[in-house]
């Protein structure tokens, strides 16, 4: 279903992009493949009439200092999130990505308005159960997002994730 949780992702975008302006990362959005099949809207610039010719895959990805993330926004209006929400494709994305060395995640927020990353890897096991997570188990497999600054909101999920992967690599 196409649209659902809009307001999130554009909640998301805005972090990404926050993360841009601090030197943190670059990204960029992807979008499902289309094809053009006419002409839009004469008032709209830049409009056209299209058709999705395939499954889009996961929501953006980004760079860290040479780390590729890959990652998908998803929006919960209750307090256990039902881990199907991730389509097959883009689970298939996921776990092609981690084989050549990126991460995954997603970025979910919860029906309180919590804000979480979690990484693929730890929710992998629950995806392939049709598994809902709730609040308990989403403690233990995922972050919250962290304020960077005194008075801005929390966006900053990256900081998190990082330290998350920096000591799964850290060999003894």
């Amino acid at each position: 279903m196409a649209g659902r949780g809009i307001k999130w992702e554009k909640v998301c975008n805005n972090s990404r992009d926050r993360l841009r302006q601090d030197g943190e990362l670059t990204w960029c959005r992807m979008h499902p493949p289309t094809l053009k099949v006419g002409a839009g809207l004469r008032s709209k610039r830049g409009s056209f009439l299209a058709i999705r010719t395939g499954k889009g895959p996961p929501d953006w990805v980004a760079m860290v200092s040479g780390l590729s993330i890959l990652g998908d926004d998803k929006d919960c209006k209750a307090d256990s999130w039902y881990t199907q929400n991730i389509k097959k494709h883009q689970a298939k994305h996921f776990d092609e990505w981690e084989a050549q060395g990126g991460l995954s995640c997603i970025l979910l927020r919860m029906g309180d308005k919590s804000r979480w990353v979690i990484p693929w890897s730890n929710i992998k096991d629950y995806y392939g159960n049709s598994k809902y997570i709730k609040m308990e188990v989403l403690e233990e497999i995922g972050f919250l997002w962290v304020h960077k600054c005194d008075g801005e909101p929390n966006y900053d999920w990256l900081t998190p994730l990082l330290e998350w992967h920096n000591e799964r690599t850290i060999v003894p």
